[in-house]
């Protein structure tokens, strides 16, 4: 009798990123972040030492205690300390603030005319904060988690990028112009692969959470089971002078049919979170 089914083959998400992307080798997460997302998950670890493991490395504390206190993230009161944060906050939603700021680092510091870093930062911004205001309202305890995983989505695309320049490049323009388009669809016809299955990879291989995995590998596709919020912020592209008119004409439709929402209320999430992305943005540049 054969066992097959009990031996499944291991993943390796490294080896098939260099598969798919020509050898590219994926940078490591930052020492200073891994000790501190490993001392966010030890369940022994206490308040204190969570907080003196985030202040050992003054990046990571400035950029999280400027988060946290933006207008974006939307706190009653400001945070003076780490160690109010985490009482505050909570291992999970912390650990959701400290992945962007970290993500961003790994990521090649590419600047070509397609991909402008400045308006993806913005857009990322623009996504995050949207997905936050719109979890609140659809799921209000996991808005954290909808912040990270919108802000997060297409951390593929610098990396891509940096690879395949030359073809990527009429892909991103022919999806800034065109909002009938995909970038997904438009890329797996490209290249037999899209940027979910590469920033999923990356994420597995970086040891991210399950919920960023997951919300990142199927961001496109509302019926599979993502974040409405992620789904929704995924329609915002990179070309800023588009987003301030049919882009929002269409955030607005698709709330309104697939998510419920009324015109009215999206429309003030909307703009809400455009000010709030100017702030954020700052944080990230």
């Amino acid at each position: 009798m054969a066992f097959f089914g009990f031996f499944k083959r291991k993943r390796d998400p490294l080896k098939e990123l260099k598969e798919l992307l020509e050898g590219f080798e994926l940078p490591s997460f930052p020492k200073a972040a891994m000790q501190v997302l490993d001392t966010l998950r030890d369940p022994k670890a206490t308040a204190t030492q969570i907080a003196r493991t985030i202040e050992a490395d003054p990046g990571i504390y400035i950029n999280v205690l400027k988060t946290i206190n933006s207008a974006a993230f939307g706190l009653p009161r400001e945070v003076v300390s780490m160690e109010h944060a985490v009482a505050l906050l909570g291992r999970a939603r912390l650990e959701s603030l400290i992945l962007p700021l970290a993500v961003k680092d790994c990521l090649p510091q590419i600047n070509v005319p397609c991909l402008d870093l400045k308006r993806f930062w913005l857009a990322a911004c623009r996504r995050g904060s949207l997905a936050r205001h719109v979890a609140k309202i659809l799921h209000p305890t996991t808005h954290v988690e909808a912040f990270s995983a919108g802000l997060l989505q297409d951390l593929a695309v610098p990396v891509i990028m940096h690879v395949k320049q030359k073809m990527y490049c009429p892909t991103l323009e022919t999806w800034n112009v065109n909002k009938d388009t995909r970038l997904d669809e438009l890329e797996r016809k490209q290249f037999g692969f899209d940027h979910q299955t590469i920033g999923a990879l990356m994420a597995e291989q970086w040891n991210l959470p399950d919920y960023l995995i997951r919300a990142i590998s199927k961001h496109h596709y509302l019926e599979n089971g993502t974040d409405p919020a992620v789904y929704l912020v995924s329609h915002i592209r990179y070309n800023q002078d588009l987003y301030e008119n049919s882009e929002i004409d269409l955030l607005i439709e698709i709330a309104q049919k697939k998510l419920g929402l009324s015109r009215e209320t999206i429309f003030h999430v909307i703009d809400q979170s455009l000010r709030d992305a100017e702030e954020l943005v700052a944080i990230f540049q």
